[in-house]
C-alpha cells in the first residue's frame, strides 16, 4: 500500500509538473509582470509564480538552465499568460519588454567617450554610472580591442559617431556594444589593410584620426592636417606633434588658447611633453578623419595655424609659421590658435 501511495503521489506530481512545463490544461490567465534589472532565475520564477503564470520554480529555474537562458533575460514590464509553455515564457523574457520606448542619439564626430557618455545620460538610454561599470567590467569580444594598453577610458575612440536608436533604460552593455558593434562595421578589411601596409596598429591609427578630427577646421582641410602629423611622425627635426587639442584632452576643457603651463602637463596624452602618439584616442574620429589618417595628403608641411577667417594656414618651416601667426592673428575664438 506505501509503495502504491507513493507512486500515486510520484506520478501525480510528474502530470502537474508536466502541465506546468507544457501548459496542456492550465487554462487562460493573463498577467502582467515587472521583470527588474539584475533579477535572478530563481527572483524571476518567484514573480512568475506570484502572478499565477507558472506552479512550480524548481522546474521552470531547471528548464532555464538546461536551456541556458539564465543570464540572457531582458528587465520591464511584460503581458504574459499561464497557458504558455516554458519554452514561449522564456522566449518572451529573453525579448526586450514591449512597454519600452525608444530614442534617437546623435553622437557628433569628435565627442569625447565623457561627453557620449553624459549624451547617453541625459538622453534617458544610461546612465554614466552604468556605463563606466560596464565599460570597465565587461569584456566585449572585438578583436580591435586586444591588446590595448593601460589606460583611462579604455573605450576611447572606438564609440563610433553616428544617429542611434536605444531603448530608454538600455541595458549599458547592449548601448557600448552596439556602438562598437558600428565601429567594427566601419573600420572594414580596406581600413585594417592599409594599416597594415603603413605598419600601424589600429590603436594607432584611431589615435591618430582621433587628433585630426579634433584639429581639423572642416573637410577641405582634414587631409592637409593629416600630412602635418604624419610628417612630423617620421621627422627627427620635429619629433613632437604639439597638438594642442590632446592637452585640452587632459585639461577637460577646450580652451580657446593655451598657456604656456598648459603645456608643461605631465601627462601621456601631453603631445608637448611626449614624442610620437599619445597613449591612446582623445576622442570618437567619423570614417572621414580615420581615412585621412590612412591616406593623408603628401607635402612638406610641419605647421598650421587658425586664422581670423576660420581657415587653416600650413608652413614647411618654424620661420614660415612664425609669420603666418602674426599675419593671422590667431583669432582665439575658434580654439586651434598657437599657444600664448
Amino acid at each position: 500500500m506505501f509503495i502504491f501511495v507513493c507512486s500515486a503521489l510520484l506520478t501525480t506530481g510528474l502530470v502537474l509538473i508536466a502541465n506546468d512545463f507544457l501548459a496542456i490544461t492550465k487554462g487562460d490567465k493573463p498577467a502582467t509582470v515587472v521583470i527588474e534589472e539584475n533579477m535572478s532565475v530563481g527572483e524571476i520564477a518567484d514573480v512568475l509564480k506570484d502572478n499565477g503564470v507558472i506552479q512550480f520554480k524548481w522546474p521552470f529555474e531547471l528548464f532555464s538552465t538546461i536551456t541556458k537562458s539564465n543570464d540572457r533575460y531582458k528587465y520591464g514590464t511584460y503581458d504574459l499568460n499561464s497557458n504558455m509553455d516554458y519554452l514561449e515564457l522564456i522566449s518572451r523574457l529573453k525579448k526586450r519588454a514591449q512597454s519600452d520606448s525608444t530614442v534617437w542619439v546623435t553622437i557628433p564626430e569628435g565627442r569625447e567617450l565623457r561627453e557620449i557618455f553624459e549624451t547617453l545620460e541625459e538622453n534617458g538610454v544610461a546612465t554614466v554610472e552604468g556605463l563606466t561599470n560596464a565599460m570597465n567590467t565587461h569584456e566585449f569580444d572585438y578583436a580591435f580591442l586586444k591588446d590595448l594598453p593601460e589606460r583611462e577610458n579604455k573605450l576611447e575612440g572606438y564609440l563610433f559617431p553616428d544617429t542611434y536608436e536605444f531603448y530608454k533604460n538600455e541595458d549599458p552593455v547592449n548601448v557600448l556594444d552596439k556602438m562598437l558593434k558600428n565601429f567594427n562595421n566601419k573600420y572594414d578589411e580596406e581600413c585594417q589593410e592599409r594599416a597594415k601596409e603603413l605598419g600601424m596598429t589600429t590603436d594607432e591609427v584611431i589615435t591618430l584620426a582621433s587628433i585630426i578630427e579634433r584639429e581639423a577646421a572642416n573637410d577641405d582641410d582634414r587631409d592637409t592636417v593629416a600630412s602635418v602629423f604624419v610628417n612630423r611622425l617620421n621627422s627627427t627635426e620635429y619629433p613632437y606633434l604639439q597638438s594642442c587639442a590632446t592637452v585640452q584632452y587632459v585639461l577637460k576643457e577646450r580652451k580657446a588658447v593655451l598657456s604656456i603651463e598648459d603645456t608643461k602637463i605631465d601627462s601621456p596624452y601631453n603631445t608637448y611633453q611626449h614624442k610620437g602618439l599619445p597613449v591612446g584616442p582623445i576622442a570618437s574620429p567619423g570614417k572621414a578623419s580615420i581615412e585621412a589618417a590612412l591616406w593623408p595628403e603628401e607635402t612638406d608641411y610641419y605647421f598650421f595655424v587658425l586664422g581670423s577667417n576660420g581657415q587653416h594656414i600650413f608652413s614647411k618651416t618654424l620661420a614660415e609659421h612664425n609669420q603666418a601667426i602674426k599675419d593671422a592673428n590667431a583669432d582665439t575664438s575658434f580654439g586651434t590658435g598657437t599657444v600664448r
